[in-house]
This record gives structure tokens, sequence and C-alpha cells, in this order.
């Protein structure tokens, strides 16, 4: 799903780190997820949000205003929905079910809030005369830039550009199955030898063809295919506005085939015999496949153009492809190798590799000129990078309804990233890359507000000179696919409450902690985090830590509460959240009561995985050999014990915010288990007015090691997933 692990394949020697590899993922998915949220937390807490419908707070993390497609889940819509920009004015939205989908524009590495009324009579001809048509009979697509045709097949047989007046393909674009029998190292490698061939097969069969979509915004045809034991799901969506300038493909695969690449092929109206790929801080050039170069690396994008345009494929994360031709590009979504007759047949486990569910998309965006005349590798970060809705509780702010952390006067030139650094609060990293390989010169950096001193640095944020600032703007140059950082020193903040009358931003729980949940190296767990007597590893457990802003401070020795319906004191205060640190043994659906009112928590297990790709399951199974050639006509039967595919256990991944996490646990006898993974999650609980008291469960399975109460007001809620939730 998020890449194509050919290297880590699940082999005799590696199914075990390719689990641990892709828990590691998932623990990386859900605290930059929590990272994501507190931050928009805070600068929603100063966006103007007091808006008549639902405040949506809508996140771009790239360095470009971009007008694009929002999606967002929001309870509680009924009837018709309208919504209306920072400016008061309506935009173009359309509602699927409890989602709205609507076209916003952000600033660079900015947020706008918007205004999301439902219960509304929708004017039935604005709705009509503003729809992406879609059709069935015979079926296609089309919107302002493109109209899509697809055959009875389920390809898409047709893209003509309206905006070059041209046809983009030479030929259906398909998926084809291209065999792949290795001769050495199959979880690795390609053979030339099976690139020369054609395809043996490609997707067909009975397609089935539905709508799913059909609005103002964004319309969608759903194409359903099974061909050689594999079901493919493909949607084509087209949008309105400047997002219309690229067609999606999102792909749900259930893969079981065998000995096969599967390539989207693009038969393109271009030709060309050298194509260009993106290296994300740069571009390379290449030719047609030769023996030695036939599958090749890109990160998000790949092009091909001619004098008259051409057409930039865009991925969201796969990133092998070949070109077999001067007018085909393949981009490579699934491998399965078959066995050669070299040492892969030591490796014949690895014939399942990718077996299993995968969700992906990739698109194109068509251009005259070459990739650079229409920006359309900034259409391939948009794919990637789409804009992130929150739901916000609604309050007056002096940001006003946008804001913008960052702007770039060139857009050719691309924020790569923006962070704080180590040593010093007030100043910020900014690191930038020229993106056309040309010269860029006099170059604005704009930020959100005034600063004391710049200057550049390398890569370890080391000063390695001056940085050139004008009338409170930094001013640089760059020569072709230039890197260039600089650090920027802000004034430091003024205090906003007097300290004599200032109410704590936060406070901790006293608890009254009774069980040992911790133990240090080789000492016996007393009694331990579980009924088994495993426990955390003592030495890895800090006194307190922040998590999103907010501290908990542990006990020493690692102790915990048992939750057996006590009612726990809460401090004095105008506090307005409550903060719980916990785990438990197993999975565990509770009810809290804050205040006199049930709060319904699942406090997740402490330990094993929080994530988990489909994970194939191994049988052993005897099997008779074939006799060596030189063996005797009496010689026994020569056997071995093969491992043998034998199913898929599904994925899965838990959601709980992880505020702490260690990737071993003691065992009882205080012994390190290593990749048996510990965790600490944190809940959050807004507190009804007046609350004095916490009454945990009677559940005894539920261990609580901290509490922290916040005055922080109710915050922002993603208003769609931050990260994968491997649904069906």
């Amino acid at each position: 799903m998020g890449g194509q692990f050919h290297d880590i394949a699940a082999g005799t020697a590696t199914p075990k780190a390719y689990e641990y590899s892709w828990n590691d993922d998932v623990i990386a998915m859900n605290q930059f997820a929590g990272v994501l949220t507190s931050a928009t937390e805070s600068i929603a807490s100063a966006l103007d949000t007091n808006v008549k419908g639902r405040a949506i707070v809508v996140y771009n993390p790239l360095s470009v205003e971009r007008e694009d497609v929002v999606e967002a889940h929001v309870q509680g819509l009924g009837g018709g929905v309208l919504v209306f920009g920072p400016d008061g004015k309506a935009v173009r939205a359309q509602r699927e079910g409890d989602r709205i989908v609507f076209l916003a524009k952000v600033p660079s590495v900015g947020w706008a809030v918007y205004d999301v009324v439902s219960g509304v009579e929708t004017p039935r001809n604005r709705v009509e005369e503003h729809s992406i048509r879609v059709h069935i009979q015979p079926p296609s697509i089309e919107n302002d830039r493109y109209r899509v045709a697809i055959d009875d097949a389920g390809d898409i047989a047709s893209i003509f550009d309206k905006k070059t007046n041209r046809e983009v393909l030479s030929g259906p674009a398909r998926l084809a199955l291209q065999t792949e029998h290795p001769h050495d190292w199959p979880a690795w490698n390609m053979d030339w030898a099976d690139q020369q061939k054609p395809p043996r097969a490609f997707v067909g069969g009975k397609a089935t063809i539905d709508i799913v979509e059909e609005g103002p915004v964004r319309s969608a045809i759903r194409v359903t295919r099974e061909t050689e034991g594999s079901r493919f799901v493909q949607t084509i969506r087209l949008s309105a506005g400047d997002a219309g300038n690229r067609i999606e493909i999102d792909n749900a695969i259930d893969w079981k085939t065998e000995a096969a690449a599967l390539k989207a092929t693009f038969p393109l109206a271009a030709s060309n015999p050298l194509a260009t790929y993106n290296w994300e801080v740069g571009t390379v050039q290449r030719g047609n496949n030769d023996e030695k170069k036939f599958e090749v690396a890109s990160h998000q994008w790949l092009d091909l153009s001619d004098a008259n345009g051409g057409v930039t494929i865009l991925s969201d994360c796969k990133y092998g492809s070949d070109k077999p031709d001067d007018h085909t590009l393949r981009l490579t979504l699934l491998y399965t190798p078959g066995l050669g007759d070299g040492n892969g047949r030591a490796y014949d486990d690895q014939t399942t590799q990718d077996w299993g569910h995968h969700q992906f998309v990739y698109g194109l965006a068509a251009h005259a000129g070459d990739w650079r005349s229409e920006g359309t590798d900034w259409q391939a970060l948009r794919l990637s990078q789409p804009l992130i809705a929150f739901v916000s509780p609604k309050h007056a702010g002096s940001l006003g309804r946008t804001f913008s952390l960052l702007r770039v006067s060139n857009s050719r030139v691309r924020v790569l990233a923006l962070k704080g650094t180590e040593g010093w609060p007030n100043d910020v990293i900014v690191r930038l890359v020229e993106v056309d390989g040309k010269p860029a010169s006099d170059v604005h950096l704009t930020f959100f507000k005034p600063f004391e001193a710049a200057r550049e640095v390398n890569g370890q944020e080391m000063a390695i000179g001056n940085a050139n600032v004008v009338n409170g703007q930094l001013v640089t140059s760059f020569t072709p696919f230039q890197l260039r950082t600089f650090g920027v020193r802000f004034e430091m903040p003024g205090p906003t409450l007097e300290p004599e009358t200032a109410q704590p931003d936060s406070e901790p729980v006293a608890l009254p902690r009774d069980r040992a949940v911790s133990s240090n190296d080789g000492a016996k767990s007393s009694p331990g985090f579980d009924a088994a007597g495993r426990s955390l590893p003592a030495a890895m457990l800090p006194r307190d830590f922040d998590y999103a802003g907010i501290r908990f401070y542990l006990s020493e020795g690692g102790r915990a509460v048992v939750a057996r319906g006590q009612s726990i004191k809460l401090p004095r205060g105008h506090y307005h959240r409550l903060y719980l640190l916990a785990a438990a043994d197993g999975d565990q659906k509770a009810t809290f009561v804050v205040g006199g009112k049930p709060v319904e928590l699942t406090i997740q297990n402490w330990t094993g995985y929080v994530g988990q790709w489909d994970n194939r399951i191994w049988a052993k199974k005897q099997e008779t050999l074939p006799p060596r050639p030189d063996a005797p006509l009496n010689a026994p039967p020569r056997v071995r014990m093969a491992t043998v595919f034998d199913g898929l256990t599904p994925g899965f991944i838990k959601r709980a915010p992880i505020a702490w996490f260690a990737s071993h646990r003691h065992n009882a006898a205080g012994e390190n288990e290593a990749y048996a993974y510990s965790y600490l999650f944190a809940y959050a609980i807004d507190l009804p007015r007046g609350a004095k008291t916490l009454k945990l469960p009677e559940n005894d399975k539920i261990r609580l090691l901290a509490a922290t109460v916040s005055n922080e007001g109710s915050g922002v809620v993603e208003g769609q997933p931050l990260y994968d939730t491997l649904t069906r």
C-alpha cells in the first residue's frame, strides 16, 4: 500500500523484519498525525472560526497557494449543504452521505476557515449547471479540461485535452501483467529476458461500471474487474477548478496473481526517445529500456513530452517504472516473482510476495510544452499531499480566517522543510530547492511575522554565511536545482498573562497508584503490567514528558492505578480538558464518568502491534524431490519439508494516540524481549463545566499511569483520517 517493499519481502529469514518495519511505519504515522493535529489546534485557536454553521479549518502543507478538493466527515449533516469561504462567498460543494466535498483555496503553508451550513435548500439548477458530466452509456466523464472515455473492457480508451485541443493517448491505458521469472534473488531482481517479452495478459474480463460520485465538485466512475485470481477496483475521478487539471485513478486491488508484475501502461500521443524522471530535488532524463536499465526509479512523477506537449504521470507511492518505446510509459504497481533456474529456488516463499489488499492512487496531467510550462510537477505533489480538513469549535480570533506561515515569491522554488532547531527556541529552519533546473534570482521569502536576523546554514544547521534581508523579507537566488537552507531568528514573544493572576495552563491529577507496572533489567516483575508478569522497561520510562503540549508526570518506579471503580478528585479551577495516560492488558472497552457524564473509551493493549499489513500464513508440507542424476537406481526417495502459503491474516491499524513507546518489553524475569513493543496512549476528555471527579470503570485490566487537566478549550478534531485506515 505505502510503496513497493521488494527488498523486505517475507522470505524465510525476513518475515519478522517485514512485520517490525510495518509496525514502525504505523507508529510514525500515529505520532505525526498527533503533531499535525496539535499544530493545527494551536493555529486554529487564534483563527476566526465564528461562522454560521460548522467551522472547517483546512490546512495546505505545500508552499504554493492552491485551489483543490477538500473532503471532510461532518456529523449531523441534514438536507442540502452550502459552503462559504473565508471571504463569505459560496464555493462549489456537494454532499456524499456524512461527507462534505468542496472546493477550497488555501494559502502557502497555511490554513483557511470554511463555513458548512446544512439543512438548506440547494438551488437545483445551480448544481446541474456546474456538475461534472458523467455517463454510463457509453461510459465517460468530462470536466472543463478533459473528456475521458472508457471502453467496454473497463480501460481508459481516450483522453481528450480541451486546453491543447489534442488527444493524449495513442491507445487504451491498460493494466498489464508482465511475466517475471528472475534467475536469481527473486524479491529484488527483474530480468531483461522477461522485460523483452510482451505482456502475457491485460486486466480485462467482464467489467462492472458504476457512477459513484456526481456533483459540481467531483464526479467519479468505478470499474470493477477480475483477472488471473486478482480483483481490481479502479475509480476514475475528475474535479472542478484547478484540481481538474489532473485525472486521478484510485486503486483498490486484492492481488493473488502468480509470477507477474502489474504495470499501469500509458501509450501516449507524445513521442520522444527520452523521458524525464523526478528525483525530489532534481530530475534525470533516461532513454528507452535496454539490458542495463529497464526498471528505473523516480519519486512522485515522470514525464514524456514532445514539441506538441506531453503528459506527466503522477504517483502517490509507486517509484518504479519503465519505458519500452518512444511513446509508452509503464508505472510498476505490484510485483510477485516466479522462480527462475538460479538460486531463486531457495526463496520459493517469495512467490507470494505482495499478495493481499493494496490501495494507492496514480494519475496524469497533460500539458503544452514540457512539464515546466504548466507546473505539472505541483500536480504530483498535490495528489500525494491533499488539503487536510479539521472540524473546529467556534470562536473569535485575531488571525482572521486565513493564515500563512511562509510565502515564496517564485513558484519554481519549493519549500522542502520548515521546522524548529535543536538549540534555539525562536529559530526556524527553512530548506528550499529550485525545481526547474534553471537559475532563479530575486526570490523573496515572507514569513508570518517579523524576524530579527537570518543566516544561511548547512545540512547540520551550522552557519555558513549571512542571509540578505530586505524590508523584512529574506531575499536570495538559486542555481539550477540548488538546495539552500536558512536559519531565521524571530523576536521573543511577550507575556500574555500576568504571572500572579494567570491560571496554570495545566495541572497534574493526584492518583492513588497501586501497582508496579515496570521493572529494571534483570529484576523480577512484581506484579508487572499484565497477568503474565510482563512489564514496561523501567529504564526507558521518563519521570515526565510532553505530549501535544500536555505534560504527564509519572511516578518513580513506574506505578499505575488499576481501574476498580475509584473516584479521583480533579484539581480545582476552570479547566476544560482531561488527558489520561493509560494502557490495558488487552484492548478494553470501558466507561469513564467525568463530572457525572459517561465517556466511552477503548483503552488499547499495552503491547503487541498497533498495525500490521496483510500477513501471510505459512504451513509445513513434505515434498518429494526428483532423484539426483548420479543417484543409484535403488536410492530412497528424496524428501524435504517445504514452507507453503496457507492464507492471509487481514491487516489492521489501531488509532489511539501513542504518547510513549519502547521497542521492547520485559518478561516476568526482567529479561528484554526485543521487538515486543510497549505503549502508553493519550486519551482526551472534554470536561463538563464544574466537573470535580473522575470515576474509573470497574475493569482491573486497565492501568492509568498519569492524568493532567488543561485549560485549553475544546480543540479541533480531524475531519478525515490523517493516515491509512486499511478499510476494504
